[in-house]
């Protein structure tokens, strides 16, 4: 099973999360930049360098903005965008579906925190940094890269060491608050992360970080046992008593190879008669979010001949009770059916191929020593549409 450890030994911020995941697949950064330019942000540019810190060589990232759309405190004349104009925003852009469902779940999760923070109702939540340009195109761009990275590497299950934290104050716009940031520990406490303060006088995990960590981590701990594959450091800002890094590592905890992995997995069902298509369509965003490996939906007859759904959904087992949750509190089953299954899985990636209508994503699916590329449906939709040819076509053109 392929796993992301987010080694949070120095907090977590928008950018050094952006800066760890270019680290650990640099080759991705066409393809976020051209997905980011979709989101009608303008005038922004992400600059990439190195930093030492501590002696560690790390990759940094800075958006580069113009001056009335920047979330530093000298410039206070950014848009005052709330939830609802940044989701728009997303859901206007040509990301992937995962990785406009996890942006715009990051947000959430920062605008429930500040509405309790503040004692407002979450829809007059307005951003302030976090709704300037620079964080958008930080949570977005991780949103990518991450959605990008599961799909690459076949990454199953994403896990976080305790986040530290600094101690002392810090500067927002609403003036000098106490470290953590009260959002931040809102955040942190919806989630059940396990976080820590250390001693350095500083604010290191920022609400945009801890939104970022806190939608995506399983599990938060010591890294599991794992055959380390990859690694990225991603710098901040600050020059520390430790270094101001975060380390995300890839690895592998069964070894794998280039044919089929064999690997355990739970599979949850229910059969439910009672319970509208919507409902059970956001069920399926819930349980996706909370980490299953796949959801689906099977017609049935129940007893009485009653036309029903087949709830299936498929986990690593350490996140059964969790899904499990999620489904009783979602829909009207009562009761599920729990099982444990072995499943292989191919070597597979995803690769940018040039056709003659475009650039297209494809997946490349590898066994006995053969490739087969699948183009993705989104992308290939994209381009039927800006070509104006059947979407069999697209898919004609790519030649594996």
């Amino acid at each position: 099973m392929k796993i992301l450890y987010f080694d949070c030994f120095s907090g977590i911020s928008g950018d050094m999360t952006l800066a760890a995941l270019l680290d650990l697949c640099p080759e991705n950064f066409d393809f976020l930049v051209s997905d980011l330019k979709t989101l009608g942000l303008e005038g922004w540019e992400i600059i990439v360098g190195r930093r030492e810190k501590n002696g560690i060589n790390a990759n940094h990232v800075k958006v580069a903005l113009p001056p009335n759309d920047r979330g530093d405190h000298a410039h206070h004349h950014h848009p005052n965008r709330n939830y609802a104009n940044i989701a728009h925003m997303i859901d206007h852009s040509e990301m992937s579906a995962g990785a406009k469902l996890l942006s715009k779940n990051i947000f959430k999760r920062i605008a429930t925190a500040e509405a309790k923070v503040h004692g407002v109702g979450f829809r007059e939540v307005h951003f302030h940094e976090v709704g300037a340009a620079d964080s958008i195109i930080d949570i977005a761009g991780a949103s990518v890269l991450l959605d990008l990275l599961v799909t690459q590497h076949g990454i199953e299950r994403i896990c976080s060491s305790p986040i530290s934290d600094g101690y002392g104050f810090a500067y927002c716009q609403h003036g000098k608050i106490p470290v953590p940031a009260p959002a931040t520990v809102e955040i942190f406490k919806e989630a059940g992360a396990k976080t820590r303060q250390i001693e350095v006088e500083s604010e290191l995990a920022t609400p945009t970080g801890a939104a970022i960590i806190a939608e995506i981590a399983q599990s938060y701990g010591l890294m599991p046992e794992m055959k380390a594959l990859k690694s990225g450091y991603g710098a901040g800002t600050k020059d520390l008593a430790v270094p101001n890094v975060l380390r995300v590592i890839l690895g592998d905890s069964e070894g794998g190879g280039a044919g089929g992995a064999t690997e355990n997995i739970t599979v949850i069902e229910t059969n439910i008669d009672d319970c509208s298509p919507e409902i059970l369509a956001y069920t399926m965003e819930k349980l996706f979010c909370a980490g299953a490996s796949d959801v689906f939906f099977t017609p049935v007859y129940m007893k009485k001949n009653r036309p029903a759904t087949q709830l299936t959904a498929l986990c690593q087992s350490g996140l059964a009770e969790k899904l499990a949750n999620v489904i009783f509190s979602e829909t009207t089953t009562i009761g599920l059916r729990m099982r444990e299954e072995k499943r292989i899985c191919l070597a597979r990636g995803i690769a940018m191929v040039q056709t003659d209508f475009g650039g297209l994503r494809v997946k490349k699916v590898e066994f006995e020593g053969e490739e087969k590329w699948i183009p993705e449906y989104e992308d290939a939709k994209r381009l039927a549409r800006e070509s104006g040819v059947p979407l069999h076509k697209i898919y004609e053109s790519v030649k594996k």
